[in-house]
């Protein structure tokens, strides 16, 4: 229960600057609209907004091409009084290609760098629908310590208005006080708990965030199924991807085997009665014996060769995967729906309060019986909180998390 408000923070808290607009986050009308408007806020988005502009510059770097080059020589002219000038205009042709291959290995670039916004997106929807579940749950486990310190309190005070105690009573008031003592450190737990969280959420919305009852998830009696969808998530199209560009990769190592070739005009004048401006052209072209790029081409098939593994470990892994998310989501939100139904701990724990008040419960077990309403809720929520988990994480292997909605009802919603 305590792994992911550490992520939440670790994701707000490296970034150093708030993105989004002014609009205060505490007027969303439910919670689907607070984690939308948190998300637009997120500075990690727009780092990855950033990222984007960055490859398509890229892809306008790639599709430049070579400048002319002008070679201008003046020379004394021998037997002749005055200078003999050379002037050569070269254009540089890339052979094999490589301006093509340079451009298509940037787009697929830039599509990698996109699934990172999307992979962002995801991350930053999962963290925050989990944090504002435990949100909830803190002010409930928090409700049910303090009904239990308000009893335990009351037990003491009843020992003391007798007076003079016996050893047993006087044992029984300072077994009360130490479990007074205990949810007292524990509510104090939940307490710092909930003001890291809130404290986060702050950060994005750029002022303190009020969590409203109809801006908290609310309990699930049901629990959708989860439907089995095409993997189409955004780790599949990146191994995809990553293959792809190690096939572009290998194109323009093979492009590059292709040496460059510079032609253009060019032009002498000589002095003297027999000089004059003579035209011509100038060929200038590296010849590839000693050099045909084969380190660099056996390099990129390597690259492909490990790319093409690491889909198809991935591919495997995503399924294995989906399988054993779609198990936790299936045990957990069902032991967590029968808890609520068979335990029906609100009816036990006040027929409980009654027998205490009569006085035919005894000390060490009026603190058991809280203790385990505790532990009870702990244990609940944990549940809860497993499955909230593996059902956004299950949704992302197949799609982008922006399709899907944590209020809605209802198969692969």
């Amino acid at each position: 229960m305590s792994g992911y408000p550490l992520a939440f923070a670790l994701i707000v808290l490296t970034c150093s600057s708030v993105y989004g607009s002014e609009t205060d986050c505490n007027q969303s009308n439910n919670v689907d609209q607070l984690v939308e408007c948190f998300i637009g806020k997120h500075p990690a988005l727009s780092i990855s907004k950033a990222d984007i502009e960055i490859s398509s510059s890229e892809i306008k770097r790639a599709s430049q091409r070579i400048n002319p080059s002008l070679d201008w020589e003046l020379t004394e002219a021998q037997g002749a009084s005055g200078l003999m000038n050379e002037l050569n205009l070269m254009h540089t042709i890339e052979l094999g290609s490589k301006r093509s291959a340079r451009i298509k290995l940037a787009e697929v670039k830039k599509n990698i760098t996109s699934l990172g916004y999307e992979k962002s997106y995801n991350q930053i929807k999962t963290e925050l629908i989990l944090a504002l579940y435990r949100l909830r749950q803190i002010d409930h486990e928090a409700e049910v310590i303090e009904e239990n310190q308000t009893t335990f309190r009351r037990m003491i005070r009843q020992y003391k208005r007798i007076g003079r105690m016996n050893p047993e009573q006087e044992i029984s008031v300072n077994v009360f006080t130490m479990a007074a003592e205990e949810v007292r450190l524990k509510l104090q737990k939940l307490k710092n708990e909930k003001e890291q969280l809130l404290s986060e959420f702050e950060i994005l919305n750029g002022s303190a965030f009020i969590p409203k009852k109809n801006l908290l998830p609310p309990i699930d009696h049901s629990w959708p199924e989860l439907s089995t969808e095409q993997m189409n998530g955004a780790l599949l199209r990146e191994a995809n991807l990553k293959l792809l560009e190690s096939e572009k990769n290998y194109d323009l190592e093979r492009a590059k085997s292709w040496p460059n070739l510079s032609i253009g005009p060019r032009v002498i004048t000589t002095p003297g009665t027999n000089g004059g401006t003579f035209w011509g052209g100038a060929l200038s072209i590296n010849i590839p014996i000693l050099n045909l790029n084969k380190g660099g081409r056996e390099k990129a098939s390597a690259i492909g060769k490990k790319a093409h593994l690491n889909k198809t470990f991935l591919t495997r892994r995503i399924k294995v995967e989906a399988k054993r998310l779609k198990n936790i989501y299936n045990n957990s939100s069902k032991t967590y729906t029968q808890s609520l139904k068979t335990n029906k701990i609100h009816e036990k724990h006040a027929k409980i309060h009654r027998m205490i008040k009569r006085g035919v419960v005894s000390p060490p077990l009026v603190i058991e019986l809280h203790r385990q309403t505790i532990e009870f809720y702990e244990a609940l929520h944990q549940q809860e909180l497993e499955a909230v988990s593996a059902r956004w994480s299950y949704y992302s292997l197949f799609s982008n998390l922006n399709t899907k909605s944590v209020l809605a009802k209802g198969s692969g919603t």
